[in-house]
């Protein structure tokens, strides 16, 4: 109580005061305990402090808070502490904590990637089924490193959990063939154990193996950092030769390999205003608009005035079409007509968008917000993904069927966007593992059969072949059966959460296929936090303290 606390406060006042006085011997020893040689008295039955609370103990947590929360979680450069005003700071913090110099801070960045490193192979040894997304990078000092995610749904008593660690993050020196990468793959699978876990692995395609996997950092005049993470290497979006395609597909022959999915949307999308000119002269009028209000302070002050300080038009990336589509929309939120009284009071006549443009944009958007919306539904990573793959393709091939008739500028848009989606991902309705995952999420199900254009009902039959795995024990095909008839939009990993018993074969395929990712984004991600670290002040960097950090960053939780 605030009596008995009251109470406390005295008694401790007095034996302090009591000790000051006469010294220890006259205060009561059935009233106070030393706990340290300095004038440290506590009150008898308080409770005492612990053993790991004194000075030495205070200063490990403020040098792991250090450690964690501001090199590694805020991304701040080692050297922050020797800086003498951060030094100072921490004094002001704790004046008895004596701060540690850069290089004992490297050592211990090193000693606590290697414990994530035993906690991650202990966390591997318990599942019995992974999936992993490879790819390579190149840093601001062009030396490559080899990304590899590693993804798993782990099973608790009552429920599931998408799992995505970086497995590796390693220096790779020398040429960037298929089978180097490949012979370094499988080094990193043996030291974790999981080369006869594996189930699939999802890269990009690429035409030149050591620039295609380059992913660069460019940062947009005035505006933010982009915190997607998504990728801007114009190569990154070419199809591989078949030569080496041919090479990477032997050397990773024993697994299945899987195209990510958003990179294959990307090149769908390219070909379709690759084959679109009549949107040209918008677009070009757009991007030097843009360009005029990052580089132009009238032009900026005046826009601002009309629509305010917090409105602007990002800047687009010719590799980023989801990038165009942000600059379209971001422009159409203006008014039109004072858009152009804008432009024309400022002298840019030429910049003037006409109406016939205006709603030319107006469709484009109405085109391709879609597939935006399709890119950003399979990016996520701690999430099941590769369930709405096949979903998507059919539900972007029914909304370009449906447009056709309706389009009255960028019909040719359409035409080329359908056809390449057809040729493009013909290849997923052949492959098991999509239709597997599309099924076995109950968000899904089989709702997306009947509404479509290039599914054949024949696929029915097959797709129950494909789930019903032999099971001695139990009915899969009851199981299959009540399963459709209990699926009904709920989220993927509570469902297999309240059915692994009354589902245990559908289950355990669910489990197994829902893991993998529908695309490369969250090594793609690692390469994003690579980049973030390795700012230009920063570039002396060496690539092991760099892998180091890395691999605490994205293995943080």
């Amino acid at each position: 109580t605030l009596a008995n606390f009251v109470l406390a406060c005295v008694l401790r006042v007095k034996l302090v005061i009591i000790y000051h006085k006469s010294g220890p011997s006259n205060a009561s020893t059935n009233n106070v305990h030393r706990v340290s040689s300095g004038s440290r008295w506590i009150v008898s039955g308080a409770p005492e402090q612990k053993a790991d609370s004194g000075p030495e103990h205070r200063e490990q947590t403020i040098t792991n808070a250090l450690l964690r929360d501001l090199i590694i979680g805020c991304n701040l450069p080692l050297s922050i502490v020797e800086n003498k005003s951060f030094r100072h700071f921490l004094t002001v913090v704790d004046s008895k904590y004596s701060p540690i110099c850069r290089r004992t801070m490297t050592s211990k960045i090193e000693d606590l990637a290697a414990e994530k490193h035993l906690m991650l192979k202990t966390q591997l040894s318990q599942t019995d089924h992974v999936s992993v997304t490879v790819d390579i990078w190149s840093d601001r000092k062009m030396r490559g490193f080899l990304g590899i995610t590693v993804h798993w749904i782990q099973k608790g008593i009552e429920r599931l959990e998408v799992k995505s660690k970086l497995l590796a993050f390693e220096r790779f020196k020398g040429s960037h063939t298929g089978e180097r990468i490949c012979e370094k793959f499988e080094a990193v699978c043996d030291e974790y154990n999981i080369k006869d876990k594996l189930d699939y692995i999802i890269s990009d395609n690429a035409a030149n193996m050591r620039k295609a996997f380059t992913v660069c950092f460019p940062t947009d005049q005035g505006e933010e950092p982009d915190d997607n993470h998504r990728l801007d290497d114009p190569e990154l979006w070419h199809d591989l030769p078949l030569e080496d395609q041919e090479t990477v597909g032997a050397s990773l022959g024993k697994k299945h390999r899987l195209q990510c999915f958003a990179h294959t949307l990307q090149l769908v999308v390219r070909d379709g205003l690759t084959e679109t000119k009549v949107a040209s002269p918008a677009l070009s009028k757009l991007s030097k608009l843009s360009s005029l209000l990052h580089t132009s302070t009238t032009l900026k002050d005046v826009f601002e005035a009309e629509f305010g300080e917090r409105k602007s038009i990002p800047a687009s990336v010719i590799t980023r079409w989801n990038s165009t589509v942000r600059q379209v929309k971001a422009v159409l939120q203006c008014e039109h007509l004072k858009l152009c009284a804008i432009l024309e009071k400022a002298g840019h006549k030429k910049l003037l968008f006409t109406i016939r443009e205006w709603n030319l944009l107006k469709e484009m958007v109405d085109i391709l917000k879609p597939f935006e919306e399709a890119t950003d539904l399979t990016q996520g990573e701690k999430i099941v993904t590769i369930s709405a793959v096949v979903p998507s393709v059919l539900s972007l091939n029914h909304h370009l069927e449906k447009l056709k008739p309706q389009v009255r500028f960028l019909n040719g848009l359409v035409s080329s966007l359908q056809a390449s989606l057809n040729k493009r991902f013909l290849g997923i309705f052949i492959n098991p593992v999509y239709l597997k995952a599309a099924a076995l999420d109950p968000a899904f199900s089989l709702l997306w059969v009947e509404h479509h254009v290039l599914f054949c009902r024949c696929y029915l039959d097959v797709f129950s072949d494909l789930i019903l795995e032999n099971d001695v024990q139990t009915s899969p095909a009851l199981q299959l059966s009540h399963y459709l008839h209990i699926a009904d939009g709920q989220n993927a990993l509570l469902f297999w959460a309240m059915n692994m018993h009354t589902l245990p074969s559908l289950f355990n395929v669910a489990t197994r296929v829902l893991a993998v990712p529908a695309c490369s984004a969250p090594v793609e991600r690692v390469f994003s936090y690579g980049g973030i670290i390795l700012r230009p002040h920063r570039a002396q960097m060496t690539d092991r303290v760099l892998a180091s950090l890395v691999f605490c960053k994205c293995n943080a939780e």
